[in-house]
């Protein structure tokens, strides 16, 4: 699968300290191969949109079944319930 990452989602993960950066790159990365791994949960009155949280980080994606790609929309920290 296509994996692409928005300006937003990189400017984002800039913020983020090395550890986590790490294993949120290593989910993305995971996201090509398997797009709903155990965890992904889709996003609550928003189009689409899926979220992984990996630690206290959430990755926001978007999945698109026509080209075959994977969007990833932004990289969020704070509780699940900002997000629904």
């Amino acid at each position: 699968m296509k994996l692409s990452l928005t300006y937003s989602a990189y400017r984002e993960m800039e913020q983020i300290p090395g550890p986590p950066l790490r294993e949120i790159g290593e989910a993305i990365l995971s996201l090509a191969d398997d797009p709903l791994p155990h965890g992904a949960s889709v996003l609550e009155g928003q189009g689409g949109c899926l979220y992984l949280p990996i630690g206290q980080y959430y990755i926001l994606y978007y999945i698109d079944s026509q080209d075959q790609g994977l969007t990833v929309l932004g990289v969020v920290e704070g509780p699940v319930q900002t997000l629904h």
